[in-house]
Parts: C-alpha cells; sequence; structure tokens
C-alpha cells in the first residue's frame, strides 16, 4: 500500500525486447508536471532516474528504490525533484508516433485504491478462515485435515497478495521470492487437502508416500527453476554493468524462460484444480457422515461456480495476455476466491467445518475480545502517528484509513509478539506456578472419571512428582479398618517398595493429629520409633494420611526431592490441599464400587428368581405333555388340542378362535410357512357347532389345476381318461362338517371361478356331470402369500378374497412368540424320544440359551425337526449344544457376543439360563474357563458371563461353587495398577 507507483505498467517481457527500453502497454491516472510531456501507450521507456531500463525488473527495481531515496530540489535534471509538496521522478521516453526522446517529470503516487482496497478486503476476509485454520491446527496438530487446512489458508494468503501486486514484488528478490513460493506450492496444498479431507481418499491410504512426492515433485521442480532463473537475473542486474550488450541479451532470454515457465505452471495448477474437483466429487458421493456431507456440498458448490471465473481467467491468460498481465485476470481470481471463502465460512458456522464448535469456546470467546481491544487501542495507536504525520506533511495522498488499517495489523502482531515472550519468561521464572496449575487440570480430569480408580491414581501420584518434584511417589490404601495397607500404584523409582505393609498402632492415631509424617535422622537404628521404621521401610522422606470420615482410608508415600533439598511448607501446603482432593475422590469410588457389588447382587437376586420360574415353567411344560385329556365336562369347553404355547401373543389368537367357532362364517388363516395354521383350523372345527361333522383337509399346492379341481368337486364315469367310477369331491365329503383348503392363493383361475361359486349358491356340479350338488360346508382357508399383492397383479379374484376374508386370524412366527419356545421344545422332546425309544429329558445351558436366540425362519416345524435331530445325534440324557444343527450354534455365538436378542423377551432370555441343563463339563476345565473369562474381562464378572453366555446368578454360583474370587491369581488388582 505504501509502494511507490509512477502508475505506468508493462509486460514482463514486451514485444518489442530487441529495441533499447520497455513498451508502456497502460497507464492509470498518470500525473506530470505542469508544461511537461506525458508519456502514452506504446511509447517506449528508456532511462527512470537516470538509470537504463533494457527490462521490466529494471523499472520495478528503480521504481521500488524511490522509496528510499532523498527528496532533493538540487538542479540536476536526473535527480528526484519536489515541486512545492509534491514528489516527481524523471522520465526519459521515446515516442511512438515520431521517435522522438523526451524528457518528462512524473509524480510519484500512490498504489491505486481500487488495487489496494481489494486486496485489504480480501486479506481481512481470509484472515477470519486463517484464524479459524490456526485454532484448529494448534488444538489438532496430529489431524491431517486440519494441519493442511492450515497450509492452504497460509500459502493462500501469500499467493493472492504476491499475484495481485506482481510489479511491486517483484521489484526485490528477497521480498518476491516467499510470494513465488506459495503461489507454486498453492495448487499442490489444496489437492493435497482435498485428498485428506473429509476422509482419507483409497489411493492415499494406498500409496501414501508415493501419492504425496507425486504431488508436490511438480512444485518442487518449479521452484527450483525458479530459484535459478530468478536468481541469474536479479544477479546479472546488480553485479553486471548494464550496456552490456551479452548481458542484455541473457537477461532477455532469462525473461522469456521465466514467462514460459510461468504460462507452463499455469496449465499445471489448472490440472491440479481438475483434480481437487474430483476429489471433492468422490468426497460428496461416499461420505455418509451428514455434517461432512453438508460440508462437502458446499465447498464442491463452490468449486462449480470458480471453475467459471477460473476458465475465464485461463482464457485471458492464453489467448488475451497483456490484458491478463495488466491486471484482467485480478476479478474473476478474486470472486473465484470469495465463493471458496463463502464456502468455508458456511462450513464453519453452519457444519462445524474444522470441528470449530470444539474450540470455539469461553476462553476462545476471552482471547477473541481481549485482541479486540487490543487492536481497537491499536488503531487509535495508527491513527494519532499518522495525524502527526499529515501535520508535518501534506504530499501523502494515500488514504488514511488503509494506511492506519496497515499499521494497526502491525501494532496488533508486534503486541502479539510481546505477550508471547511475556508468556515465556513467565514460564522460565515461575514455573511452578504452571506446575501447579498443570497439577489441578490433571486432578480435575481424575474427579470426572470417580469410577475409574486407576485414573485417580496415576493422575494423583504425577501432580505430586511434577510439582514437587519427588523421585518416587506411592499410594496405599487401607484394607477397611484393618492395620494393613497395600500398595495400588506408583510413580518413578518404585523398584523394591513392598506389596502391602501393616502399620504400628499409633501410626493411624499420629497421622489423624498431624496428617504429614517427616523422615527424621537417629543415631541407629534401635532408636528409631516404630513410625519412623515404617517410614524407612517404604523408603519414604514423607506420608502424607488420606482422611475420610474421620479415619485414615490411606496414605501418599514422597521419596527424596530431585534437587536435594527438604519440603518446604509449601510444598506441604499443596500436598494437604491435594491429599484433601484425592481422599473424597476415593471414598465417591469406594461408594461406587459399593454401589456396583450391590448392584450385581441385586442382579444375581433377580436371575435367581428367574432361574425359579424357569423351573416352574418346566414342570408346568412336563405336566401338560403329561396330562391325560379327560372327557370334557361341558360342551362349552374350548378345546386347543396340540397348540402348544402361553405367550402373549399365542393368547390373543386363541381368543379370536374361541370368539370366532361358533359362528358359520369363513375364516382365513394368515402367517408364515410352519406356523401351525392347519392346527389353528383344526382347533376353529373343535370347537364349533360342526365338531361332530367331519374335518377334510386339502393342500392345493401339492395339486395340478384339474387334479385340484377333480378333488374338490368330484367326478362322474367316463368324465376324462382313467375316470373308471364316480368319485364325491372333498366338499361332498365335509358335509355337515369343515372344509380346510391350504395355500389358498396357488389354486388357478378356473378352479377360483367354481369355488366363488360354491361359497354364493352352496352347490356345484362335479367334473363330467350335470346334476347339481346341494353341500352345507364351512369353509377355512389358509395361507402364506399375500393375497392383497396376487390381486393387483391379477392372479387372485377380488370377489373371492372378499369372501374368503370374512374374518382374518394372523399366527405369528416364533420368533415374535419366544416364551413359546420352551415349551414347545419340552413337548417335542419328550414326543421325539418316546419314539426314539430314549430316555431324553433335558438341555443343557448351552443347548436351550441356543435354542432360545435363534430366529427360527422355519418357526415350529423347524424347531420339531432340529429337536429330533438332536434327540437321534443325542449319546447322554441331555440335549447338548453339539447336537444341534451349526446354523443354530453359529447363531448362539454371535448372539451371547451382542448386548441384546432381538425379540426375545427378557423373561425369557432369564429362563433360558436354567443351571439345571448345565453340561457335564470336567471340574478341571470348567473352572479353567470360567478363570479365563474373568480376566479377559478385566474382573468384570457380568460381561465374563455374557462373554461364556451364561445368566449372571448361573457365573455367579460357578464361581462360588470353585472357590474363585476376586483375588485369583493373575487377575487385575481391585484398585488400580501395581508399580511399575
Amino acid at each position: 500500500a505504501t509502494a511507490p507507483d509512477l502508475r505506468m505498467r508493462f509486460l514482463l517481457v514486451g514485444p518489442t525486447d530487441a529495441q533499447p527500453g520497455i513498451l508502456i502497454q497502460k497507464t492509470i491516472d498518470l500525473v506530470v508536471a505542469e508544461g511537461k510531456p506525458v508519456p502514452q501507450v506504446d511509447d517506449m521507456l528508456l532511462e527512470l532516474e537516470g538509470e537504463l531500463v533494457t527490462t521490466s525488473l529494471d523499472f520495478m527495481r528503480e521504481q521500488f528504490a524511490l522509496r528510499n531515496r532523498e527528496f532533493d530540489r538540487g538542479p540536476s535534471p536526473l535527480l528526484l525533484t519536489r515541486r512545492g509538496l509534491q514528489d516527481f521522478a524523471t522520465v526519459k521516453f521515446r515516442r511512438a508516433a515520431d521517435g522522438q526522446v523526451l524528457l518528462t517529470e512524473v509524480k510519484v503516487q500512490a498504489v491505486p485504491l481500487p488495487e489496494v482496497g481489494l486486496t485489504l478486503v480480501w486479506f481481512l476476509l481470509e484472515l477470519a478462515i486463517f484464524s479459524v485454520g490456526a485454532v484448529a491446527f494448534w488444538n489438532r496438530p496430529f489431524d491431517d485435515a486440519a494441519r493442511l487446512f492450515f497450509a492452504m489458508c497460509t500459502v493462500t494468503l501469500a499467493a493472492f497478495v504476491g499475484g495481485f501486486h506482481w510489479w511491486t514484488v517483484g521489484s526485490n528478490f528477497w521480498l518476491n521470492l516467499p510470494f513465488a513460493i506459495c503461489g507454486m506450492l498453492l495448487p499442490a496444498v489444496i489437492l493435497h487437502f482435498f485428498l485428506v479431507y473429509p476422509r482419507v481418499k483409497p489411493p492415499l491410504a494406498r500409496w501414501p508416500n508415493t501419492l504425496v512426492i507425486s504431488i508436490y515433485a511438480l512444485p518442487s521442480i518449479a521452484i527450483a527453476a525458479f530459484l535459478l532463473v530468478d536468481g541469474g537475473l536479479w544477479y546479472l542486474m546488480t553485479t553486471v554493468e548494464p550496456l552490456a550488450e551479452f548481458d542484455s541479451k541473457l537477461k532477455l532470454m532469462l525473461l522469456n524462460w521465466l514467462r514460459l515457465g510461468i504460462y507452463s505452471y499455469i496449465a499445471v495448477a489448472a490440472l491440479y484444480f481438475l483434480i481437487a474437483l474430483g476429489a471433492l466429487t468422490h468426497s460428496w458421493r461416499t461420505t455418509r457422515n451428514p455434517v461432512e456431507k453438508n460440508q462437502v456440498q458446499w465447498i464442491l458448490r463452490a468449486g462449480c461456480i470458480a471453475s467459471f471465473f477460473i476458465g475465464y481467467a485461463l482464457y485471458l491468460a492464453f489467448f488475451h495476455r497483456e490484458e491478463f498481465v495488466l491486471g484482467g485476470g485480478r476479478i474473476p481470481m478474486f470472486l473465484a476466491s470469495l465463493v471458496f471463502m463463502f464456502a468455508y465460512a458456511i462450513g464453519i458456522v453452519r457444519h462445524k467445518l474444522m470441528l470449530v464448535d470444539q474450540i470455539v469456546n469461553r476462553g476462545m470467546w476471552y482471547y477473541v475480545l481481549s485482541y479486540g481491544a487490543t487492536a481497537t487501542v491499536a488503531f487509535v495507536i495508527a491513527c494519532g502517528t499518522l495525524g502527526l504525520a499529515i501535520r508535518k506533511s501534506q504530499g501523502l495522498e494515500q488514504p488514511i484509513w488503509i494506511i492506519a488499517g496497515i499499521l494497526m495489523l502491525a501494532v496488533v502482531l508486534l503486541i502479539w509478539l510481546r505477550d508471547s515472550w511475556q508468556t515465556f519468561v513467565d514460564r522460565r521464572f515461575f514455573r511452578e506456578k504452571y506446575r501447579l496449575d498443570k497439577a489441578l487440570q490433571r486432578m480435575n480430569q481424575a474427579v470426572g472419571r470417580l469410577a475409574d480408580v486407576d485414573f485417580l491414581t496415576e493422575r494423583m501420584l504425577m501432580s505430586c512428582r511434577d510439582v514437587l518434584q519427588s523421585e518416587l511417589t506411592a499410594l496405599y490404601l487401607r484394607e477397611g479398618l484393618t492395620t494393613t495397607f497395600r500398595l495400588v500404584g506408583a510413580e518413578g523409582a518404585s523398584t523394591g517398595l513392598p506389596m502391602q505393609f501393616s502399620a504400628p498402632n499409633e501410626f493411624c492415631q499420629a497421622l489423624l493429629v498431624d496428617p504429614t509424617l517427616q523422615r527424621v535422622t537417629a543415631g541407629s537404628r534401635d532408636n528409631l520409633t516404630p513410625t519412623q521404621s515404617l517410614l524407612r521401610l517404604v523408603r519414604a522422606d514423607l506420608i502424607h494420611g488420606l482422611e475420610t470420615n474421620g479415619e485414615i482410608t490411606g496414605v501418599v508415600v514422597l521419596g527424596g526431592k530431585q534437587n536435594g533439598l527438604m519440603y518446604s511448607a509449601e510444598d506441604l501446603t499443596f500436598l494437604t490441599a491435594l491429599g484433601q482432593i484425592t481422599g473424597i475422590a476415593l471414598h465417591c469410588a469406594n461408594v461406587h464400587q459399593n454401589l456396583k457389588h450391590l448392584n450385581e447382587e441385586l442382579r444375581s437376586k433377580v436371575d435367581q428368581l428367574a432361574q425359579q420360574r424357569q423351573q416352574i415353567a418346566i414342570l408346568q411344560a412336563e405336566l401338560t405333555t403329561n396330562r391325560v385329556d379327560l372327557p370334557a365336562t361341558s360342551t362349552t369347553e374350548f378345546r386347543r388340542e396340540a397348540i402348544i404355547g402361553r405367550s402373549p401373543a399365542l393368547g390373543s389368537v386363541l381368543e379370536m378362535v374361541r370368539k370366532v367357532a361358533p359362528s358359520e362364517t369363513s375364516v382365513l388363516v394368515r402367517g408364515e410357512s410352519g406356523t401351525g395354521k392347519e392346527l389353528l383350523a383344526k382347533a376353529i372345527h373343535e370347537n364349533s357347532s360342526r365338531r361332530t361333522g367331519p374335518l377334510v383337509s386339502v393342500n392345493c399346492a401339492a395339486l395340478s389345476s384339474s387334479l385340484l379341481e377333480s378333488e374338490l368337486f368330484g367326478h362322474v364315469q367316463g368324465s376324462f381318461t382313467g375316470a373308471n367310477r364316480d368319485k364325491p369331491g372333498r366338499f361332498e365329503l365335509a358335509q355337515g362338517g369343515t372344509l380346510f383348503l391350504d395355500e389358498i392363493g396357488d389354486i388357478s383361475a378356473e378352479t377360483q371361478i367354481k369355488l366363488l361359486r360354491v361359497l354364493q349358491q352352496r352347490e356345484f356340479e362335479p367334473v363330467g356331470g350335470t346334476k347339481t350338488i346341494q353341500v352345507d360346508v364351512r369353509l377355512i382357508a389358509a395361507t402364506h402369500q399375500n393375497l392383497e399383492r396376487l390381486i393387483t397383479q391379477g392372479r387372485f379374484r377380488e370377489d373371492l378374497y372378499y369372501r374368503l376374508n370374512v374374518i382374518s386370524i394372523t399366527l405369528p412366527p416364533l420368533r415374535e412368540r419366544p416364551d413359546d419356545i420352551l415349551d414347545l421344545a419340552v413337548f417335542f422332546l419328550k414326543s421325539a424320544s418316546t419314539r426314539g425309544g430314549k430316555r431324553i429329558a433335558r438341555f443343557d445351558d448351552d443347548a436351550l440359551n441356543a435354542l432360545m436366540r435363534y430366529s427360527w425362519p422355519g418357526n415350529i416345524r423347524e424347531l420339531q425337526n432340529v429337536i429330533e435331530r438332536a434327540v437321534v445325534l443325542a449319546e447322554r440324557e441331555t440335549v447338548e449344544l453339539v447336537d444341534l444343527p451349526v446354523e443354530v450354534q453359529n447363531f448362539a455365538a454371535l448372539s451371547s457376543l451382542s448386548s441384546g436378542r432381538g425379540t426375545v423377551s427378557p423373561v425369557a432370555l432369564a429362563e433360558a439360563g436354567n443351571p439345571l441343563f448345565w453340561s457335564d463339563e470336567d471340574p478341571a476345565a470348567e473352572r479353567r474357563r470360567l478363570v479365563e473369562a474373568l480376566h479377559e474381562c478385566q474382573g468384570n464378572k457380568t460381561k465374563a458371563a455374557q462373554r461364556l453366555g451364561l445368566p449372571r446368578s448361573t457365573y455367579f454360583s460357578k464361581l462360588k461353587k470353585f472357590g474363585i474370587t476376586d483375588n485369583e491369581p493373575n487377575e487385575p488388582t481391585r484398585y488400580g495398577r501395581l508399580p511399575r
């Protein structure tokens, strides 16, 4: 913004480079001294301030040097002159019209307001995105996405400013270097970011090193080439006599190489941008997280919109070079960048881009307000300083607010550096304070996890060691009200510490009087008190007691300090405060453990009650299967025959049967295959007024269309080949009773028509006959198909559907009535055992759990087949898990690892684990299996029971049976970790 500007623009390499000087391509509000000639477009600039100008770099260098020139009024026309209070530079140029060489004085102005204003607006907007990226990187330095987002914001800042003002920054090699490097790195960093965000793309995950090297290979080569070419140019310009013809040609050659490299890299950058858009599209199509998908969607929209602006800028770069170089591509690139900033802003505000909700907290708002106040003060200081300068000199024409803004940013940066230095000094000279803060933060985290005694112990000991600088810290907890203290954790040189010790009688009393006991020197061990002997036993210089409810519950043992000094009063104060926090936290943890044990005992009692209910259910099932059906004492008694079960789902079905059976209406029984639809039809018949009549069943799916028609309606002799005599149909055979048509959805359209007539008129003609037969039959139909869908497909008559579906009863599948599995299994077990001549009447725990957890896609029929198979394979009087099919065993193994069983009720799950069915396993192997499960679950008995597929009560009773306790060898300690 403060760079001198003569308001003349040139190409890097002009079309008339063979002639001396450089061609003026554009002027912007150029001002000359009164009466002096005005340089025009297409004129040739020859000298600036008496220095020959052979290339555009010469002009940029000399123009930038005007900043440091003395504003003399000397008579020499080759010196910078001042007219009034305005600065002018001497320029020699040759007119294009007549070739006349003229000398003029051009006013030294500031960079045009639209150019610097646009840059400043963009810079402030980008700075907000950059700040979020910086904070995200600071909080998550190991997050690749956060790190690359910060890098992308950083290089974007430099690349954009350098590209907007290349004729200013290009005036100095060292000033141009960082902007050029960032500009060449920008496409690669953008591509790398979108390959990582929001998830690492498969190619990068598969070949991380190769792909990263490939991405940054071209930018690295371009940077190296730029350093050679641009460095060579500035070497020639600063060390070689500019009049040398050879060196002038060499500079022009290097400039042509530089131009060629720039245009080549523009094409490479466009390719990188297209690949980045492809990566964004892949992320949008594959991301399942809704928050991340919204983030990617907004950025992808921005990329698509920005493609038009970038495409226009590329068009100018390759087909209208002069317009592009002289600023034509500035607005399109500004708009493209603005679109991306808008997408990032929406992602940050609405969709938590870079997890901004995790970093913008109260502390962050504190810093925002604090630095906002600092920025305000800096702005006031800058404006005041600038006001003094204006009063002294009126020659500065640059708007005040631009200079003030730049000065404000500089002051804020200096204040930030000052605060960072102050923080470093504070940490260096007041490190004890920071250690204390760190210790309190650790304890605050530990108190938030009261149930984790191990974590609490670790944090407390680390805090003591860091703040007090102890060589050894250890924690012993008291076992109840005994004098035994057990080691639960240690930090530092803990080798040789006793795992437990018995305290003398006066030890606890002394700690109640004074919570801190220090080691004192003595002439000999014979003169030591029991307490001092104990201090030496545990290698302690100091012991601090933890008091809860008037009792010592533990002690903190501290060894000597690392610097060899004694513990100070401040150390004891800190230890007392930390001990109080730890004592309360350990007390809460102990209460939590007690509640946990009480909860486990309560669950054990509940499991025992469930076992008792299971035993009662088994006995009821056995009584049900063993009972002898007595003659009905009343004609109105409900008969369920072989329908086994007592679940609520089955109960509601039987209640519907009780209501429907006495009527004469048709009934449609629906349900999956194997659910017992024929048994339900029999129950309807047995409880109807037609129970003295016949019940005739027909499986419609088992017969062809012609045979089914003959089977239902009968035929007369000679009606078709093979009809040697008259045969009555099933309708005639069911006269006065009930006809059950199973799989009604499989009958043909012709048969449906005749069946509809029977239902409507109660009459029909046999196949091949002319005599009409009247029938009195109740029809019960059954199907496992969706008749409504068949009607839609034209495969089932709608009028027949309404005739059949007067009353509809749906039998639930077995997976929806898990409480019936046990009754059915016992019933089928007894039946199969009787038929097979075996004495098998029980299931072991694993087998019963498998039966209860299996989903039974084949329903009751599948269960019956599984039980019959198990009876055949069983070699003992108990059905074991190995006797069941593999699919049932596998399903049980998967279910035992999950937290629930889907639709199976908790009561049925508890009943499934009856200890009466435990298999006859070798006692030693069984004990080993119980202990291994306990170790694998880190002492959690409930999880160990789930791992073995046992009810908690069964597992607890087996632990008690084998004498397995919490202190089983190799079992994790109850209160945390052992010393390191």
